[in-house]
């Protein structure tokens, strides 16, 4: 029997949530999606390799769908539980659990403290009973920002980000990836705890001996680390996939004429260094980069997301072309 699930993304950006989900649907084909609506999707098969997504705050197996909650079927697994209800305004939440509680039979079975189970009514135009199968540690991911790090740079990207990239990279555990601008390593810690094999590099020696003393915090001893420039940069085999956060602005210290020069020989050792059918997941400040692209990779998709008032990032996933 197929199971079905709901998936409940961050509302911050539904499409690079969905983008995200797509890529890994692609990647692994261990599941389907049935429909999208708004922050929530419907997939059919296994759930497991959606948790290491960025953007998934919750996982629910469906046991249940109705148009009135007070038709749902009570049979429901024993033991001690507590219900938590999604897509209603929030003035109605609570007494939607208490109600959906009451048709379950809770009655001395509601525990808050100690539940053997979590009940999500979900509702989507329509009522699904669902039990609660993941749920995102968003402390763990905190945990991980470039603040908390023994070394860090202002600019760093957020952890959520560099799961994002790799999940759109379209590699999958014991695949290699390299960040060619490493900085200070982000990238490199989620990909090594989503067991990546990892290459880094960045010019600053700096930035290198950084990036290897945050991986000795988080005790990631499997790793590589170049300090060289891009266009001298020569590894000894080629990798699965680029994942990478492209130098930018201020924080790159390289002025408009050298970041075109930077990106053409980018592209260019990109491609070089890439399997057939290999893939980028990159970051750029600006659409006119990609045209350095052209020649080697075709573009999959663009995502652009806000950072801040005065910053749109480009998020884009490329396909090498062979």
């Amino acid at each position: 029997m197929v199971n079905n699930y709901i998936i409940e993304t961050s509302k911050e950006n539904t499409d690079i949530a969905y983008t995200e989900i797509n890529s890994i649907m692609e990647n692994y084909k261990s599941f389907s999606i049935l429909f999208t609506v708004d922050n929530y999707i419907m997939i059919s098969g296994d759930y497991s390799d959606l948790k290491d997504s960025a953007f998934i705050n919750y996982i629910s197996l469906v046991i249940d769908e109705t148009d009135d909650y007070k038709n749902f079927n009570k049979k429901i697994p024993d033991g001690r539980f507590f219900v938590r209800v999604s897509g209603r305004n929030k003035t109605e939440t609570e007494y939607f659990e208490n109600e959906i509680g009451r048709v379950l039979n809770g009655y001395g079975r509601i525990s808050f403290r100690n539940p053997d189970f979590i009940i999500r009514a979900v509702y989507i135009n329509r009522w699904y009973l669902c039990i609660l199968k993941y749920e995102k540690n968003k402390k763990e991911f905190e945990s991980r920002r470039a603040p908390l790090r023994p070394f860090f740079s202002p600019v760093s990207l957020h952890p959520k980000y560099a799961r994002y990239l790799i999940n759109t990279s379209f590699t999958k555990p014991g695949d290699t990836i390299i960040d060619p601008f490493c900085g200070t390593g982000g990238i490199l810690i989620e990909a090594a705890l989503m067991k990546r094999k990892i290459i880094g590099n960045d010019s600053s020696l700096n930035m290198v001996m950084g990036t290897k003393l945050n991986l000795k915090y988080f005790d990631i001893k499997d790793y590589k680390i170049y300090n060289d420039d891009i266009s001298h940069l020569n590894i000894s085999r080629k990798v699965n996939a680029i994942v990478t956060d492209m130098p930018y602005g201020r924080s790159s210290g390289i002025d408009n004429h050298e970041i075109n020069d930077l990106y053409m020989e980018s592209f260019k050792k990109f491609s070089d260094i890439l399997i057939k059918n290999g893939k980028c997941s990159v970051i750029i400040n600006d659409k006119k980069f990609l045209t350095y692209a052209e020649d080697y990779f075709d573009i999959i998709k663009i995502v652009p997301v806000y950072q801040h008032k005065s910053l749109i990032r480009q998020f884009v996933i490329l396909n090498k072309i062979n």
